[in-house]
């Protein structure tokens, strides 16, 4: 383990400083003296060590974006890596949890082959789906289908997660509507 001794001119706060400036070389120092320690903390959460490092350099990479726009952290520099780290290895870990692995051909060959809708209601369920807005339609196969959270979804669409929720009530109902709809056309 590195242990490095800050000097007066160069501890977490005075290095922190330097790298919202632009100081790459202040921003190496704080990398250098937490990366370690932020690759055991995500090892120990993931078990790969592979994953722990791209883990580690996301998070670093958060950082530097985070602290070059104004924001991040202002003091206590490892804890806050340390908090990134673990939330990026509980959300990976979390979505491998939902990976399949298996050596059997024929399960493999199920799950790649095209579903064949032999129910007379798939064309109405279909043609009521193709009237959603592709927002709606988006939503929709993120929470129902892949399994999102609203929480998980809303940076990647720029909303809280209320508002995601609220996307997605409106598009199941608009769904329900137009299968509805399609039911008495048919």
């Amino acid at each position: 383990m590195i242990v490095i001794q800050w000097g007066d001119t160069d501890e977490p706060t005075a290095l922190l400083t330097k790298a919202r400036t632009g100081d790459d070389a202040a921003f190496e120092v704080l990398y250098e003296s937490v990366a370690q320690n932020a690759r055991r903390a995500a090892h120990r959460i993931v078990r790969d060590a592979y994953a722990a490092d791209d883990l580690v350099q996301e998070a670093f990479y958060h950082i530097l974006r985070a602290v070059r726009s104004g924001h991040g952290p202002t003091d206590s520099f490892s804890a806050y890596v340390m908090a990134t780290v673990k939330r990026l290895a509980y959300r990976y870990s979390k979505t491998q949890s939902q990976t399949m692995c298996s050596d059997d051909n024929t399960l493999w060959e199920r799950l790649i082959a095209p579903v064949a809708f032999e129910s007379p209601q798939a064309d109405v369920v279909a043609a009521a789906w193709e009237t959603l807005p592709k927002r709606w339609q988006q939503v929709l196969w993120l929470i129902e289908v892949d399994r999102y959270s609203p929480a998980e979804l809303a940076p990647r669409m720029s909303m809280t997660a209320n508002a995601v929720s609220s996307l997605a009530t409106r598009a199941r109902s608009a769904l329900r509507s137009a299968y509805l709809a399609q039911l008495q056309e048919a």
